[in-house]
């Protein structure tokens, strides 16, 4: 399932040569590396602490930040969100914060957790620990999408629990 969610992701996303990209939410830096490969040059935010170290221990860019109030003062051609939005409390925040981050002529592939058996699970696995997290329908992630001016160009499904979408700014933004 992980390696079908990979290539979904990877796939969007399409990291180019000599592209910014933003890993917003980037853990261990699992995506960020895939990135790096691809030739890409790519800056990791984490809310972690520890997250960031690790990033940075293998060499790549990372600061800590939280998506839901972060401000770098610059932009990204692409940018990958593949995970946060379900620990924010405030996921529409995260992504207009995520909006102002992207370049005009670029784009953002997330991932996350739909409304099912396994992510509700997920969920309840999260509350005994203590967070809450965000489960999304499709019809609330494209709304919470276009209230951040995107445009949804691309929705695909590579488990049952799981939405990965690309983005664009809207053309009137």
């Amino acid at each position: 399932m992980k390696n079908r969610e990979k290539n979904s992701l990877m796939r969007l996303l399409s990291p180019q040569a000599r592209e910014n990209v933003l890993d917003a939410g980037c853990g261990s830096g699992f995506y960020a590396s895939l990135i790096k490969n691809k030739g890409a040059r790519v800056f990791c935010v984490d809310i972690s602490p520890r997250m960031v170290e690790v990033v940075k221990s293998a060499g790549m860019e990372a600061e800590v930040h939280d998506v839901e109030h972060l401000n770098l003062n610059r932009q990204f051609d692409k940018i990958l969100c593949a995970g946060p939005l379900e620990f924010c409390k405030q996921p529409l925040t995260a992504l207009k914060n995520l909006r102002q981050h992207l370049a005009k002529r670029g784009y953002l592939v997330l991932s996350v957790l739909n409304v099912s058996i396994i992510g509700v699970a997920y969920s309840l696995y999260h509350m005994c620990h203590g967070f809450r997290i965000n489960l999304f329908s499709l019809g609330r992630i494209t709304s919470l999408l276009q209230e951040a001016e995107f445009r949804v160009e691309a929705i695909e499904k590579p488990t049952s629990f799981l939405y990965v979408i690309r983005a664009r700014p809207s053309e009137h933004s």
